[in-house]
């Protein structure tokens, strides 16, 4: 039975600022970024936008593909920047999704590779419940330090996948290489939230995982790397991609699938499936039927390679006029706004800033975050 991704769509936020603009505040050459670590721009998120916001308009576009989302039966939300430690985020896309109430909701993390173990998931959920339907959701907004290396990196987005049997967009092998080390290359303790990073030990332990696991993929599956058509990589930054792609394979493809991540950053769980959905929207020819690798990378770590096939007709599934308004509808930032957003001294939620999907975060009370839609009586 064929097992993989049925639809997929994501979201970012409505507002971004160019790195140009932030070389130029932090005295710094804007070719370090440019050129340096690939990236032109990144996605800023005000404070009435969050992992539930952005996680519910991606999904909401992703179960608009499906015939009766009632077939929904399992909801794992992948995030490294969960901002309760109990309940599961993925609560709240349950509820304004309107999903039905025999539903298991979890929440999974892994740094960056969280999103990754929750597709294994559910492709064995699908294989042990043919009939059922899981809703895969990653969402993470990425913070560092001002002035740091990290900081030009920033950026944020969600992915919505709906893995199920015969899929339409892409049919997952049943063979993975992997490699998970005790590693301190990227942490952050629960009283902190920015994250803290050993960027060389990252770089270092990325690229050995990726020779490791492709060597274990292409054992377990008695493959050679010239079956692969395409590849691609966790891309926290694009030239982290580029990089492992200079290493192992070298695929004619890769500036497609980084299009986007350049454009809105880093998106952690959600960046390897952003590059997916960057090289299916930003190819002309036909891939159909074309194999597809993947590296997924979570430091700490667990890294994996894993492969599919990408459907006949995947681009009948697809929204690349939409994909690319979402990004070029967004508003330039000022300087002055994005220090004021990050540094937590803007008003906590605010009116004033546009929410890209139908939800908004609307206060904290009583340390609770409350949602609401910004229509009401919206039923999605």
């Amino acid at each position: 039975m064929k097992v993989g991704i049925d639809s997929i769509a994501f979201s970012t936020s409505k507002y971004f600022l160019k790195l140009e603009t932030l070389a130029l505040h932090r005295r710094d050459d804007y070719e370090k970024y440019y050129i340096g670590i690939g990236q032109k721009q990144m996605s800023v998120f005000p404070p009435n936008e969050d992992i539930v916001t952005i996680a519910i308009d991606a999904t909401q576009k992703a179960v608009a593909m499906l015939p009766d989302k009632n077939d929904i039966d399992l909801l794992i939300f992948a995030t490294e920047s969960s901002f309760d430690l109990s309940k599961s985020a993925g609560i709240y896309v349950h509820r304004f999704l309107q999903l039905k109430e025999n539903c298991r909701v979890f929440d999974l993390k892994q740094a960056c590779y969280s999103a990754t173990a929750a597709l294994q998931l559910a492709k064995s959920y699908v294989k042990e419940n043919p009939r059922s339907k899981v809703l895969v959701v990653a969402s993470d907004i990425v913070k560092y330090l001002p002035n740091t290396s990290g900081e030009p990196t920033q950026g944020g987005a969600a992915v919505s996948m709906i893995v199920a049997k015969d899929p339409r967009i892409l049919t997952l092998e049943p063979h993975s290489g992997i490699h998970t080390t005790d590693i301190m290359d990227f942490w952050r303790p629960i009283y902190k939230s920015e994250a803290l990073f050993d960027n060389k030990l990252s770089v270092y332990n990325y690229l050995k995982s990726l020779n490791i696991t492709l060597e274990r993929y292409l054992e377990a599956s008695h493959l050679n790397i010239s079956d692969l058509d395409c590849v691609c990589y966790h891309a926290p930054f694009c030239k982290m991609a580029r990089k492992a792609n200079q290493q192992t394979f070298k695929n004619k493809f890769l500036e497609n699938s980084l299009i986007y991540g350049s454009l809105i950053g880093n998106s952690c769980s959600a960046s390897i499936y952003i590059c997916l959905l960057s090289l299916l929207d930003n190819t002309p020819e036909d891939l159909g039927e074309k194999r597809i690798g993947f590296f997924s990378y979570g430091s700490g770590s667990v890294a994996e390679f894993f492969s599919g096939i990408i459907s006949a007709g995947y681009k009948e599934m697809l929204a690349p006029e939409s994909n690319r308004q979402m990004i070029e509808d967004r508003r330039e930032t000022p300087f002055e706004e994005y220090e004021s957003i990050f540094s937590g001294t803007s008003a906590p939620v605010s009116r004033k800033y546009q929410n890209v999907g139908p939800v908004a975060l609307v206060k904290i009370e009583n340390d609770k975050r409350i949602y609401e839609f910004l229509c009401p009586n919206k039923n999605l």
